[in-house]
């Protein structure tokens, strides 16, 4: 039987996750998002009883894009998102993995990685979705960019049709 382990997502410390039942691992960039007092002590507090802070592998990095541009989420995610996904999609390889995350776009990217998710404090996705670029004017799909290149209005992101 495989190990558990937690990644845990910067919204894993702001509400304060329990974890009892395995081991746990975050990301460089997650200590960097910590600001808040409530939160560093929680992040602290996890560490001391053995969290692991560890830098994804740059494979599984470049495999988290490809699936954001797929899902439509790549202009969504951030560095530290991109982090969290990867060194989950890593750490499946050898364990049974739980990304602990409130964050909707990399739910949507985890539930393509085949990446089992549970939210830290909200209600969490309850199906995948794919976003396209649309104009706001025209309503041409577009790739990429923040004006229509057809008619010049702005570019907003929303669920594809298809």
């Amino acid at each position: 039987m495989k190990n558990k382990v937690y990644v845990i997502d910067t919204s894993g410390f702001i509400v304060g996750v329990q974890i009892t039942d395995g081991a746990m691992v975050t990301v460089p960039g997650v200590v960097d998002e910590i600001i808040d007092s409530s939160s560093r002590l929680r992040f602290d507090l996890m560490h001391d009883a053995g969290m692991r802070v560890e830098p994804p592998l740059a494979t599984f990095k470049e495999q988290v894009v490809s699936a954001a541009v797929s899902t439509g989420d790549a202009g969504v995610l951030s560095k530290t998102d991109i982090d969290v996904l990867a060194k989950a999609l890593e750490l499946v390889q050898e364990s049974t993995v739980i990304l602990i995350t409130d964050d909707y776009a990399v739910q949507n990217v985890a539930s393509v990685l085949n990446v089992e998710f549970k939210p830290a404090g909200s209600t969490g996705i309850s199906k995948g979705i794919v976003w396209e670029l649309a104009c706001t004017g025209c309503g041409a799909v577009v790739k990429s960019g923040s004006e229509c290149q057809i008619c010049g209005c702005g570019i907003k992101r929303r669920r594809a049709s298809h």
